[in-house]
């Protein structure tokens, strides 16, 4: 059985933390990560999706923060959840170049 070696030179993206175990894997079967210091998960040469013009809740006026990215959707939750349990749901537009 062949094993999958990661390279030393990994570390998390978001604290630059060495310290991570293997987190199942994501849609497209890469494997996944969880930070031992920051505890958020990453995979290799993910690409994030950047969402500029996050929305203000309709009903206190906090800002919303994304909750989930479905296909061609994406959704925002209250940033006071579960005190105000609103959500908002967008479709996802292309950059034009």
């Amino acid at each position: 059985m062949l094993e999958l070696k990661i390279d030393s030179m990994v570390s998390c993206p978001y604290c630059n933390s060495e310290a991570f175990y293997k987190y199942g894997k994501t849609k497209t079967q890469k494997q996944r990560f969880r930070c031992l210091i920051c505890n958020r998960q990453f995979s290799l040469g993910g690409n994030k999706l950047q969402v500029q013009g996050k929305p203000c809740c309709p009903i206190c006026g906090k800002a919303m923060h994304l909750y989930r990215i479905e296909l061609d959707i994406v959704r925002f939750r209250c940033s006071n959840y579960p005190g105000c349990k609103t959500f908002r749901k967008f479709k996802i537009q292309e950059e034009e170049s």
